[in-house]
């Protein structure tokens, strides 16, 4: 795997995450900060999930020196 392949399946995962992420924080929640199940939060959660895991598997088959790499280059994009 290459960096630009790294770096664009990454960025791409990490937009789905994120956008999934604040469909979840628009939920209600109750005094003790539950949200109620309803099925368009079961949908948005399993979206959410599958992005997650897609996430946890792609930084899990990028070697130390990919992500080394991938650290360095956007370190001072901020």
């Amino acid at each position: 795997m290459t960096l630009a392949l790294y770096t664009e399946l990454k960025n791409e995962i990490n937009e789905r995450v994120n956008k999934y992420c604040n469909i979840l924080n628009s939920f209600d929640k109750n005094s003790a900060g539950m949200v109620k199940i309803t099925p368009e939060f079961r949908a948005a959660k399993t979206s959410f999930d599958i992005a997650f895991k897609e996430l946890q598997t792609i930084n899990k088959a990028a070697s130390k020196e990919l992500k080394r790499a991938h650290r360095l280059e956007n370190r001072f994009k901020n």
